[in-house]
């Protein structure tokens, strides 16, 4: 009996070790980067597509699993440089609670910034994928909640149940929730067959988006019931969907 047991353990630090080691190898040749390694020019695409971002234990992240984690606000990424300074690897390490302050920090300041708050809404007349017409005019007096999207998009999927109970919770409201989309008619029709949004959806949305300078999936706006835009986000980060909700609340009093 002492004999089996001594060959499991065996047969598991052998595993242990080996998995560590294989976990080792993404970051061979690569050396954690500092700020002056990068540059400042060339933004970093951290979408766990172009360049592989992997967990504190180098385990790959992709897809949902990428976007749960990011989206939780507790982990900042740490890229890892070749030779030549170009980043190949991100490795996500955990925040402290002053650093999950100050990334708060930062989303609130991005908002408060932001060059269309406060200004009038851009004019548009639009029909979603069901032939209604909707324009900012018409809805004056409503509170108009935008949320900017695509298919393909993975936050913006990840987002559309907590989006879906904002239009239930304020269904018997003055507010219109209106998802500009960039596919075409047939696209959302096949993406509708297997995922629900609640939003009206508006096809072949580019003008709109070009308007509103809109450079990130998802981008959510808020018009308030005299057309001037309230509320302004990007991304999908862990105080989002309170924060949408509660300008809603407000606006929609």
């Amino acid at each position: 009996m002492t004999n089996k047991k001594t060959l499991l353990i065996g047969i598991l630090l052998v595993a242990f070790f080996v998995g560590n080691a294989q976990n080792a190898d993404v970051l061979k040749g690569l050396t954690k980067a500092s700020f002056k390694d990068l540059n400042p020019g060339k933004p970093l695409m951290l979408d766990g597509i172009s360049t592989p971002v992997y967990s504190e234990n180098l385990t790959l992240l992709q897809g949902e699993d990428f976007m749960k984690t990011m989206s939780t606000g507790d982990y900042l990424p740490e890229p890892y440089i070749d030779n030549n300074k170009e980043v190949k690897a991100f490795v996500l390490r955990k925040a402290t609670e002053i650093e999950k302050s100050k990334m708060i920090q930062m989303t609130q300041d991005r908002q408060e910034n932001n060059d269309l708050l406060g200004k009038a809404a851009f004019p548009f007349t639009v029909s979603d994928i069901s032939g209604k017409s909707y324009s900012l005019e018409s809805l004056k007096g409503k509170t108009i909640v935008i949320n900017f999207w695509f298919v393909e998009c993975k936050p913006c999927v990840m987002e559309m149940p907590e989006l879906n109970q904002l239009v239930e919770k304020y269904k018997n409201k003055e507010v219109v929730f209106l998802g500009f989309a960039i596919n075409d008619k047939a696209a959302i029709d096949k993406f509708l067959e297997t995922k629900t949004f609640s939003y009206n959806i508006i096809p072949n949305s580019e003008e709109v988006i070009g308007q509103y300078k809109v450079q990130s999936f998802p981008t959510h706006l808020v018009i308030d019931k005299n057309s001037m835009i309230a509320y302004s986000t990007s991304g999908l980060g862990p105080t989002t969907m309170a924060d949408l909700d509660k300008m809603i609340e407000t606006l929609s009093q």
